[in-house]
């Protein structure tokens, strides 16, 4: 399959799209765009799982994808000694593997299905041993935008000796800045639910992504996902700017911290204020411009 330059290749959700004995069923449309797939006995990135001589490769990560996975496979050499009992899906999402477990596992007509991915970038695929276990198993990752905030969720199938999770965010999906780290399960091999909450994003795309570390310092990156924000709402008003007769009326949505600076940024007060009305006291401050701010928001105060 060979994708050009500036073409798109959609298919619609529920479609089964079989190229090579590879077969998608996304659960959303799921677009290729200039990308080549083809098929390998060896695998481009390394790992440590045994794996069969069978590997699909995207010539570019593709989108996100979500839906149904159905690899065949064939018996004999192919094989590379692996059980076909013992056959799971791996996926490289163009920064590490991945293992995923599988729905069905079929030796009589030779194939393994993997039900229930959500979100995952595709890069590399092959079936490989599960007993050499990947030290993560991601199930999902996903951004919400929550009125300012967002909301972070990602869980685990299993996990082996897993240290933290750094959350990163990004302007622009190249630099990226940890705003947060969680620790880890260590090992598990149940489903395991983490979340963040993100409280000042920026205007425009903020880019997340999740780093885990080993206990041995190796580390893995989850999906990127995207979360857009047009506008932010704003966590407070001023009723009344230029202020007059030294009294600052603001009105709170909610409980905000706010921080009152000087025009060359000193910090004159920093207070936890609950939502409603509420007057301050500014008649001790000279006339001129401030600053008010919460966490994302400033107005610019005029003192007459």
């Amino acid at each position: 399959l060979k994708v050009a330059n500036g073409s798109d290749v959609t298919i619609l959700s529920g479609t089964v799209f079989t190229i090579d004995s590879l077969t998608l069923t996304p659960s959303s449309n799921f677009t290729l765009s200039n990308v080549t797939l083809s098929k390998s006995a060896t695998i481009i990135h390394s790992q440590t799982n045994p794996y069969i001589s069978r590997v699909y490769q995207f010539s570019n990560t593709s989108n996100p994808f979500s839906g149904s996975i159905l690899m065949k496979y064939s018996d004999g050499a192919e094989l590379n000694g692996i059980n076909e009992a013992d056959l799971t899906l791996n996926i490289h999402n163009g920064v590490s593997w991945n293992a995923y477990n599988a729905t069905t596992r079929d030796g009589t007509n030779n194939f393994v299905l993997t039900d229930g991915l959500t979100g995952i970038t595709l890069n590399e695929l092959t079936l490989a041993s599960q007993f050499a276990a990947l030290p993560l198993t991601w199930l999902s990752f996903d951004a919400t935008k929550e009125k300012q905030t967002t909301l972070l969720k990602w869980s685990t199938a299993s996990e082996q000796n897993t240290k933290s999770f750094a959350v990163q965010h990004s302007s622009e999906g190249v630099n990226w800045n940890t705003i947060a780290i969680l620790p880890a399960a260590g090992n598990s091999t149940i489903a395991i639910e983490y979340n963040y909450v993100h409280t000042n994003p920026i205007m425009g795309t903020n880019y997340y992504r999740i780093k885990e570390t080993d206990l041995d310092n190796h580390y893995s990156y989850s999906p990127v996902r995207k979360v857009l924000f047009t506008t932010l709402e704003q966590p407070f008003t001023v009723l009344g700017n230029p202020v007059a007769n030294g009294i600052l009326v603001v009105k709170l949505i909610e409980l905000t911290p706010l921080s009152f600076y000087t025009s060359d940024g000193k910090l004159l007060w920093q207070q936890l204020i609950s939502s409603g009305i509420k007057i301050i006291d500014v008649s001790r401050y000279a006339k001129g411009s401030y600053f008010l701010r919460s966490a994302n928001y400033t107005q610019k105060i005029v003192i007459q």
